[in-house]
């Protein structure tokens, strides 16, 4: 015969050749295959990012809370309000007001009308329940402070408790909650993430807290706090830290409510922590004459004036 004959088994190809024809396969079909192509986000810089385990940061945590027992500040409170029916969010005008707390769930809080600057509302509350006076309206509303009956008016449905556990943020409480650590990243930053679990009964575990922790300074950026149900109940975001009594602590705090329809922007101008703050600055009593709504009562009994 003439000619080279390959006189290898029928079916065989050389594995040199079938490698280079599975290669020109890929790169033919990649080609017409891609959508689209997306530059990777940038990843945060490895030398700005600090080190910490999760005793560090538990440790971190629980500095703030035993360093910080009462707090007195000015702040400027932006109110909105999400309707799902308008499909639209309304933001009010910001409101001075005047802020006092003292653990380990006392709060007094006084807001002014813009301009003016005459009193809006007065609230108190002792951490289970507490009071609102509105002058312009002659009202004495009150309720639980953690909350309760959920109302159709967004703002009702805001209670001291929620301000509270914005302000005063805290790690797992010892003998009820655990704690576990993650790292995200998410953009340019990177985050360690605190996850506190709290035990139940019949050695059931609920998803009570996570603590977002910004590596490049180790502060809060943003505490989520969740329901029985797993969801989210207060997410509270943190920003522009600055020094007050030598206490870092946050001039912005946005907090959010989802559930209950609305949100707080609080701006601080000014912040002591650790002033005497006694029982009298907590006390406030419901005017003659005007008229008592109580939140966590049927709506039947809120009818009319209570004069007392």
């Amino acid at each position: 015969m003439n000619g080279w004959v390959d006189r290898r088994p029928s079916g065989r190809q050389s594995p040199g050749g079938f490698k280079i024809l599975l290669a020109l396969m890929v790169l033919s079909l990649a080609g017409c295959l891609v959508q689209r192509r997306e530059p990777l986000p940038p990843a945060p810089l490895a030398s700005t990012l600090q080190q910490a385990t999760l005793d560090e940061l538990l440790t971190k945590i629980r500095s703030q809370q035993e360093a910080i027992q009462t707090l007195d500040a000015t702040v400027e409170i932006e109110p909105s309000v999400r309707s799902a029916q308008k499909a639209e969010i309304v933001h009010y005008r910001d409101v001075r007001a005047f802020l006092l707390v003292r653990k380990p769930a006392f709060l007094r809080m006084i807001g002014q009308y813009p301009v003016v600057r005459n009193t809006a509302c007065d609230v108190a509350s002792d951490g289970e329940h507490f009071g609102l006076y509105i002058p312009s309206k002659n009202r004495f509303i009150t309720g639980n402070s953690r909350g309760g009956r959920r109302r159709e008016s967004a703002l009702e449905n805001l209670r001291p408790q929620h301000i509270l556990d914005a302000l005063l943020w805290k790690g797992p409480e010892p003998d009820r909650e655990e704690a576990a650590l993650e790292v995200v990243t998410k953009g340019q930053k990177s985050y360690y993430v605190v996850h506190v679990v709290r035990r139940l009964e019949a050695g059931h575990l609920l998803l009570a807290r996570k603590l977002w922790i910004e590596r490049a300074g180790l502060t809060l950026e943003r505490l989520q706090i969740f329901d029985e149900r797993g969801e989210v109940a207060t997410d509270a975001r943190y920003s522009d830290y600055d020094e007050f009594s030598e206490i870092s602590y946050p001039r912005q705090i946005v907090m959010d409510r989802p559930k209950d329809d609305y949100g707080l922007v609080l701006t601080i101008s000014q912040l002591r922590f650790n002033q005497p703050l006694g029982d009298d600055k907590f006390e406030l009593e419901r005017p003659a004459g005007a008229e008592l709504i109580n939140l966590e009562a049927p709506a039947a009994s809120e009818e009319g004036p209570n004069v007392g």
